[in-house]
């Protein structure tokens, strides 16, 4: 059964260092997978059409199978990606990724160090917006791409991040308006929301920055996030985002009435997650 959906986002494990108040993941199964386990879900993933793996939290890198799932993935012949904040990611860890994850997306919501502190995305002494820097240098300099992804909040909505975005030169960038889910983030959801007027203000402001490969950045309103996702959680189990909520589903119905039916394909072509991202075996 060949999909029309090429991607999925595998959320490894519920235990992140940084307290972002925002997070629609916070409440994810505590159970961890071992490479194993996750092997037969790769290889149904394989058989579906599933070319592109992007791992995520949590904090992934704190998954303690960490490399070795990568380099699974990787040898099963998927493209690999990892979505992390860049605390643990450091030049011993980024030479055991070489050739094995093809994608780093880093994770920031304001160009201003003080602003991501305060919206709880620190980690000890880390200076996010420095680290974030440091890491997407070293991805480049070990091959693989960067993507930066940018969520937009009421703490942000008017900050320019055309300088940040020249100096970390992503292949890729997506920007998304803050999203409420009922039972993940509704309870700080108030602190960072902002209104369509101010989510256009930050569209116009950014819509004709061309990164240095002459692509736009790409922007994800709440709707077009809505359905579009194919989402796995710790367990194995599918994850949905409709309705502004999150319920979860068993991996085994996508095997017998394939994956557009739990994901709209119209959307998720609609909000272009299908590129060039290459780098498959």
């Amino acid at each position: 059964m060949n999909s029309k959906i090429k991607s999925t986002n595998i959320h490894l494990n519920a235990v992140c260092n940084y307290r972002c108040g925002f997070c629609f993941a916070k409440h994810l199964d505590d159970i961890l997978m071992t490479p194993d386990q996750w092997k037969s879900i790769f290889n149904d993933l394989k058989k579906m059409g599933i070319t592109k793996i992007n791992f995520a939290g949590g904090e992934p890198t704190l998954y303690p199978y960490f490399i070795e799932l990568c380099k699974l993935a990787k040898n099963m012949g998927f493209t690999v990606s990892v979505v992390t904040n860049g605390s643990k990611i450091d030049f011993q860890l980024i030479q055991k990724m070489k050739g094995i994850v093809d994608w780093i997306g880093l994770s920031i919501d304001s160009p201003d160090n003080e602003v991501e502190k305060a919206v709880g995305r620190q980690c000890a002494h880390i200076n996010h917006i420095e680290n974030v820097i440091k890491v997407a240098d070293l991805a480049h300099e070990n091959g693989i791409k960067v993507k930066l992804n940018i969520t937009v909040l009421h703490q942000s909505w008017d900050h320019d991040f055309s300088a940040l975005i020249r100096r970390v030169n992503p292949e890729r960038v997506k920007a998304f308006k803050v999203l409420k889910l009922e039972g993940e983030n509704e309870d700080k959801y108030g602190e960072y929301s902002i209104t369509n007027e101010e989510w256009n203000h930050f569209v116009k402001t950014h819509k004709e920055f061309l990164l240095s490969n002459r692509k736009q950045i790409i922007f994800e309103g709440e709707d077009d996030m809505v359905d579009s996702y194919f989402m796995l959680d710790p367990r194995g189990m599918i994850m949905r985002n409709s309705g502004n909520k999150v319920f979860y589903q068993p991996f085994s119905i996508i095997l017998s009435n394939g994956i557009e039916t739990v994901v709209d394909s119209k959307k998720y072509h609609g909000r272009g997650a299908e590129y060039d991202w290459g780098c498959s075996q």
